[in-house]
Order: structure tokens, then sequence, then C-alpha cells
């Protein structure tokens, strides 16, 4: 199934999706910037907007929520709240550290039409929601495509939100495969030492789970979240991939009190992992 999905993605990018005559295109509700920097961030879950003329995804059909437990369940409703604005900020203080931006692949349409974590199949009920999900895994597809051809190695950030553990971020490196790449070429100091990307988030105040003393490899992250669809299709493990981490922010550090603060330290620990890792690679 994986080599199906896999061989999609990469069929999408190698087309031109067709103009959409709705009131919302697909990319009026998917958000879209290149960078100079090879650090892609993506958000699939943290929109707002409804997409005209489309039927929300159906939570009592038996059979794909049965399937959707693969990929970490069959969720309805909003989604993973502010994350849309920690995944700006990210960008924002990454651009404002480094003098490049960040990639930056954004969901707007809510949750309850399009699950952009989840494959086609299960990702939403309505085909007209199809070029919505196509747009924005077309989009991750481009820029991991450049990523690849202009720099010797990169990271892709998976944004999401998470209430098991509200005072925590969730590590999700699928046990260390989606990030194979960075360990064979850097060690376990690159995910949880203290340039780390996880070090790197302890240190600018958010306590991390697993904590960073547990490698990531084994089964040290199944008790929590390991990293959903958008690793395992993009992830290093996969031909034609990238490093890729997901992080699940507890909706402590989501808090409209606190959310530019979260913003602005995260963006700032991506920023010194990638003075340490990345900054001075050459081909």
């Amino acid at each position: 199934m994986l080599r199906t999905v896999v061989a999609t993605i990469v069929w999408l990018s190698a087309v031109v999706l067709p103009a959409w005559a709705a009131d919302k295109t697909p990319a009026d509700l998917v958000l879209v910037r290149p960078g100079t920097l090879p650090i892609i961030l993506t958000a699939p879950h943290g929109g707002r907007e409804a997409i005209p003329g489309i039927e929300p995804r159906n939570r009592n059909d038996k059979n794909k929520l049965a399937a959707s437990q693969a990929w970490g369940g069959f969720v309805a409703g909003g989604g993973d709240l502010n994350t849309d604005i920690l995944a700006q900020g990210m960008a924002a203080e990454i651009q404002r550290k480094t003098g490049h931006a960040p990639y930056l692949v954004m969901a707007r349409f809510v949750r309850n039409y399009i699950d952009a974590n989840r494959p086609a199949n299960l990702a939403y009920d309505d085909a007209k929601a199809g070029p919505y999900y196509d747009y924005y895994h077309a989009a991750i597809r481009r820029f991991i495509d450049e990523v690849r051809g202009k720099y010797p190695a990169g990271l892709l950030i998976d944004v999401h939100g998470q209430s098991r553990q509200p005072g925590v971020v969730m590590r999700g490196t699928q046990n260390g495969r989606a990030v194979g790449h960075l360990l064979a070429r850097s060690g376990l100091p690159a995910v949880i030492g203290p340039n780390g990307i996880f070090g790197q988030l302890e240190a600018h105040g958010f306590a991390v789970f697993p904590a960073n003393d547990v490698p990531p490899s084994g089964t040290g992250e199944n008790a929590g979240l390991n990293g959903g669809f958008t690793l395992i299709v993009y992830g290093a493990q996969t031909a034609g991939g990238i490093d890729a981490v997901q992080l699940e922010f507890g909706s402590d550090y989501r808090q409209k009190a606190v959310l530019d603060k979260s913003a602005v330290e995260a963006g700032r620990a991506v920023a010194a992992f990638y003075d340490a890792y990345l900054k001075d690679l050459r081909n």
C-alpha cells in the first residue's frame, strides 16, 4: 500500500493541476510559500475555513473508521487548534534568526472536510475535495524535490497539536526511521543532543516526550505519537524522501496567551539546529 501511495504522490508532482472553479480554489485554501533554506514546515490540521460545496467527512462510515486506525484514527471536527499560527510564527522566527525563509505548506481548510495527514482514500469523502488534497501534497513533493536538488540535506517539520499530555511536545520520528539520513550523518546528538532538534526544543523551554535520554529507535516513541502519514510518505526511509520529524505541541503551548512565545522559541530551536547540523554542509 505504501508503494502505491508514494507512486501517487510522485505522479502528482509531475502534472499540472487543473483550474478549479469553486468559490475557494485550492490555492486559496492551501498556503504555499517557497523558501531559501533546506527546511520545510508543514501543517495539515490547523485550518479554519470551510470548503464551499463540499460535504464534510462522514464519521459514521464504519469501514473508514476501522481503516483509519492504522494512521492514528478518524478525527473529525476543527483540528489542531492554533497550529496554523504556530507554524507561520515559527517560519517568521527562523527567517529572522537565519536570514533565510523556510518552505511552508499549510492547510487552511478545516480538518472536518479533509484530513491532509491521511492517505487520499481516507482523507475525504466528497470527490470534489480531491484537488485541495492533491494541491497540498503536490506542494510538499515539489519542495522536497527542490531541497534535495539544491542542498546536501534538509529537514521537514510536520507541525501538530495534541492534548494527551498538554505540557509536552511529543517527538515523532517513526522511531528513527524518518530521520535515517540525519542519524547516519551526525548520530544521535543531531536528534536528542544539546544542539539536536529536540535538545534545542528542551533548551528553549519545551518539555519533550520521550525524554532526550530515550534514543529514536526500537519502540521508544510508541507510547506517544510517533509520526503519521506525512512522515511515512516523505521521511528518510522512502525513496526520494527527506529527514522528517513530527512535532506534537501540547495544548498548553498553543493557548492564546503563550502562542507567540511558543512560536518564537520553537523557531529559535529550529534555527539553532540548522546552524549546528545543516548550515555548513557541502556537496
